[in-house]
């Protein structure tokens, strides 16, 4: 009887030193070797009652404690299948056990549940804490690659904008051309507009930036017919041919040349 008492006594002291062991590391309950087959069976149980297989916490726990070689092993797998009962409700086979402990010890049996189950919702924290970082983790790494993504496609479209805007410019300068062209070889610029005008003055400070200094000093903006007839001034053309380019009599072209007198200085395109 005392021998029991002994017995049952330094399991329940192994089982809450365990108890408090699984809180840092409750799949290692022992230090066992490979060949230890006790340990490995005791943890086992250990793992299975945490993954709530009580059953198969209870089938490891005894088989542990037929396999202990040791005094401290016997006790710590009678502890721990003493808390496996209690968990399942097996009321008879903890009976057995607990008919030979005082009702002190009995209150002591009863804390090591407590101490398992802190044990258990420390786990979950853990684990909850632990998914909790791999989701911080994989929202930055989305917002990082959001990011660079972001950064890589606005560093595209900004190639292809200046892309097209090469183009429209090489195009614009290529119609400036065309017209200053047909300007100074006295073609029909009759049907010419804005976008010739546009085109030819982004075209005029690569090709005559003097020219383009004066179409500047107006006092305000030029009609495109005025613009050309300044351009035409400028390389000396007549009024005959100012008008054949126009398709125009020549008294159009001396009405126009007097209201452009009052926005630019004539004889300052021909001096230049």
């Amino acid at each position: 009887m005392r021998v029991k008492m002994k017995i049952l006594i330094l399991a329940i002291i192994c089982l809450l030193t365990a108890c408090r062991m699984s809180e840092t590391a409750p799949y290692s309950t022992v230090a066992a070797t490979d060949s230890d087959s006790a340990a490995i069976y005791q943890d086992q149980a250990y793992e299975e009652m945490f993954n709530g297989s009580l059953a198969k916490a209870e089938a490891k726990a005894y088989r542990a404690f037929l396999l202990s070689r040791d005094t401290t092993m016997e006790c710590d797998a009678l502890s721990l299948l003493c808390y496996i009962y209690y968990r399942e409700g097996k009321q008879e086979q903890l009976a057995l056990l607990m008919k030979t402990i005082s009702p002190e010890m009995y209150v002591s049996v009863m804390d090591v549940q407590s101490q398992v189950e802190r044990s258990k919702a420390r786990h979950k924290q853990q684990a909850l804490v632990v998914a909790i970082v791999v989701l911080v983790l994989l929202i930055a790494a989305l917002a990082f690659w959001y990011a660079r993504r972001t950064r890589a496609l606005a560093r595209l479209y900004q190639q292809r904008i200046a892309t097209v805007k090469q183009k429209l410019e090489i195009s614009e300068t290529k119609v400036g051309i065309d017209v200053l062209h047909a300007i100074i070889n006295d073609h029909n610029i009759s049907q010419m507009g804005k976008k010739e005008e546009q085109a030819v003055l982004k075209t005029l400070p690569v090709v005559d930036e003097s020219l383009a200094e004066t179409l500047g000093k107006a006092t305000s903006p030029l009609t495109p017919k005025e613009t050309f007839f300044c351009i035409m001034e400028y390389y000396g053309k007549n009024d005959r041919q100012k008008a054949r380019s126009f398709c125009c009599s020549e008294q159009a072209i001396r009405s126009t040349k007097s209201r452009l007198g009052k926005k630019i200085d004539i004889s300052v395109l021909r001096s230049e």
